[in-house]
């Protein structure tokens, strides 16, 4: 199958590129995910109220789930901070929320920070790869289009959907790691789940310029039939962005009105583990590391417990830092 064809390949020149010096590698990836504040549906059922930041504990499962480990990004933190992080970590996530995505908000702007620094990282011959989703994937749109917002309104709350694929999605790294059966799943299936009021239209996609730094891999179709992009990746550098939540096929379990489309099925589970897998992968690809095993032991999620919060937020768990 070709499909399986080509993930042989792609792991077999991974691995003969490892050899030869043209990537480093490591087996113990760990990843940085950018905290942001937390709303107050997530406080509401907790004593003290006294946290700046939150991270929801589907993604860092969902990494986990694929072999990596975790560190918490905080916000509002000084340059030194982002800059000594990126410099020791193998890749950084943009997860979604609800804040903004300028500067404006301590999540804009550590996000400005880090794709800067993910980018001239990258420029210098230092593979270090970036994944965003939903507002993660909202805020890379606005930076790679020099601070512009070109999102449009649309109606794509608690919707899932199959992807509708573009004619040259094949040539891509995403799509040429993923097996016949995962494409299967994704193309004919209800597998990735949205929950977003903001879209990236094609159209726009390639007006704001988009289209000549990424490649434009999937769409999907909001509730009134508006098009927009679904998944896209850069066509060079390791930058990655969906619009849909990988994460939730898994790891988020709220079935009221507002969240009853995630789907738990096995095939939107193997769709779900498979985007974990790959930019895991990804992140292997790095082997930058902590100076000291203090310091990454230190930095590590593991130092802090996850707060049960499905009662009033539509995450199951959250981790909370202040």
């Amino acid at each position: 199958m070709a499909g399986k064809a080509l993930l042989s390949v792609g792991l077999l020149a991974g691995a003969l590129c490892c050899v030869q010096g043209q990537f480093d590698y490591t087996m113990r990836p760990i990843i940085g995910i950018l905290s942001q504040h937390p709303p107050d549906s997530i406080l509401e059922g907790l004593e003290d109220k006294n946290y700046t930041s939150y991270i929801a504990a589907s993604y860092v499962k969902h990494f986990e789930s694929a072999g990596a480990r975790v560190v918490p990004i905080l916000i509002n933190q000084d340059d030194a901070y982002y800059e000594n992080l990126a410099k020791h970590l193998n890749g950084f996530v943009f997860p979604g929320g609800a804040t903004s995505i300028t500067n404006s908000s301590g999540y804009g702007a550590a996000g400005a920070k880090i794709y800067q620094l993910v980018k001239e990282a990258n420029l210098k011959g230092v593979y270090l790869p970036l994944w965003g989703t939903c507002l993660g994937f909202e805020m890379m749109t606005y930076l790679a289009a020099g601070e512009e917002k070109w999102l449009a309104s649309c109606r794509a709350s608690n919707k899932v959907d199959p992807l509708t694929v573009t004619k040259d999605y094949m040539d891509s790294r995403i799509f040429t790691q993923m097996p016949d059966y995962v494409i299967g799943y994704i193309r004919l299936l209800n597998t990735t789940v949205n929950f977003h009021k903001w879209c990236m239209t094609p159209e726009n996609f390639t007006l704001s310029g988009l289209a000549d730094e990424f490649k434009l891999l999937a769409t999907s179709f909001d509730f009134d039939g508006l098009e927009y992009v679904a998944l896209m990746e850069h066509v060079a550098l390791p930058l990655f962005g969906s619009q849909f939540h990988p994460e939730k096929n898994q790891f988020e379990w709220k079935d009221d009105e507002k969240h009853d489309a995630i789907p738990h099925t096995p095939q939107a589970v193997g769709v779900g583990q498979f985007f974990a897998n790959f930019f895991a992968n990804q992140a292997r690809h790095n082997s930058q590391k902590f100076p000291t095993e203090e310091e990454e032991t230190a930095a590590l999620i593991y130092n802090h417990q996850p707060f049960f919060t499905q009662g009033t937020s539509g995450f199951v768990q959250a981790y909370l830092f202040r």
